[in-house]
């Protein structure tokens, strides 16, 4: 079993066998499914295949180029393609990465509609008074969701001094409050520059860590019990999820650290191509989250990634993200799909327009290879997408 405290050293093989495994190499919180699960039916997958196939594209060929080890795809509410590589199976929990900003983003909504958090435009420090007096001062929850917060901060997966490095120190610590200590120092730093709350986009985990303490304070409940409670056990999950921890009975990892199996994470996304309503009907968003959601902030456009509340999204008013969309690939639906993604290549896509999710695993070997990857996953889902009309 890998390190867990080598993690910015995995080698790919390490990768693998670490992201099957994060809930035992870290503390962990586990988030128990009910007993009824959502059915989801199939439609041939060799059809599917086959037109694929008549178009020039290969699912295996695919695979195996871009470093894919799960692949699954929903259409209608059916599931047309769901296939494993190196290792894994229908049982295999995944690693989320960085999608678990995008579940977090959603746990912030149903404190929203429970009333635990008042709206998204109150200042952070009123839930985190510790960091009155911090660069997080005069920062709302809305900025943290968008990634504007304007804290000083680096997100280099390469440089292990980085900011993320730190960050992702914390949690092989064995200490509870280890994060909050974390974001006190980085925003007590005065050897660089903060920018202007909401004027600058600047991908930063430490936004989204200081998001599940800032819902661990309103609500009184980790991240891992509120989706448990609020999710899990209610829209019909076929498997028990987890989600890391900073140290056994500590804060959640809410920037990453989430772990499920691929149809789990599928049914997630149908939840939210859902606008948030369980499969009994309950609705567990406030009217018009989602839409709010995915309303990119002008920051995010200036900087040609349009981004919204922890998620992506495909393209804003005809401009394709450069985060998302390397080369000339459309999507079909291209105007209303949106992103949770993982810097290890994973990806639960929602395509309203098509009535479609998407959901990719992949161990790709170095960030440095995240251009070409996001290449061919384009030109593999608009592929999926023509033949899925």
């Amino acid at each position: 079993m890998p390190r867990a405290a080598d993690q910015f050293s995995w080698d790919d093989e390490q990768k693998l066998i670490a992201h099957r495994n994060m809930h035992c190499l870290f503390p962990a919180r586990v988030i128990s499914a009910g007993a009824a699960v959502r059915s989801l039916p199939r439609r041939s997958e060799r059809d599917v295949l086959e037109s694929l196939a008549r178009i020039g594209s290969d699912a295996g060929a695919y695979m195996e180029a871009a470093e894919v080890t799960g692949l699954l795809a929903i259409k209608r509410g059916q599931i047309v393609l769901e296939r494993y590589a190196r290792g894994n199976d229908e049982a295999t929990v995944w690693a989320s990465r960085s999608m678990a900003k995008s579940i977090t983003s959603l746990l912030v909504g149903m404190a929203v509609q429970a009333r635990h958090i008042r709206s998204v435009d109150d200042p952070v420090v009123l839930d985190v008074p510790e960091l009155a007096g911090t660069f997080y001062e005069g920062v709302t929850l809305r900025h943290c969701l968008q990634m504007t917060s304007g804290v000083p901060y680096a997100e280099d997966y390469q440089d292990r001094s980085s900011d993320v490095a730190r960050l992702q120190a914390c949690t092989v610590q064995g200490r509870r409050g280890a994060f909050l200590d974390f974001l006190k120092d980085l925003a007590s730093r005065r050897d660089r520059k903060r920018q202007v709350p909401g004027s600058v986009f600047n991908y930063c985990s430490a936004d989204s860590v200081l998001i599940g303490l800032v819902l661990e304070r309103a609500t009184g409940r980790t991240a891992p019990i509120l989706l448990e409670r609020a999710l899990w056990s209610t829209a019909g999950m076929e498997g028990d999820a987890f989600w890391n921890l900073e140290a056994e009975g500590g804060s959640a990892f809410t920037a990453s650290g989430f772990g499920a199996t691929l149809r789990d994470y599928g049914r997630l996304a149908l939840f939210v191509l859902g606008d948030g309503t369980l499969p009994d009907g309950t609705r567990t968003l406030p009217e018009g989250w989602m839409r709010d959601s995915l309303i990119p902030s002008q920051a995010s456009i200036d900087a040609g990634s349009p981004y919204g509340f922890q998620w992506w999204l495909q393209e804003h008013r005809g401009a394709v993200s450069n985060k998302i969309a390397a080369g000339p690939t459309q999507l079909r639906g291209g105007s209303t799909v949106f992103y949770a993604l993982g810097n290890a290549g994973q990806v639960m896509l929602v395509n309203p327009a098509e009535d479609a999710v998407v959901v990719k695993w992949a161990v790709w070997a170095s960030p440095a290879d995240a251009e070409e990857r996001r290449h061919q996953d384009q030109t593999f889902f608009a592929a999926l997408f023509d033949v899925l009309k």
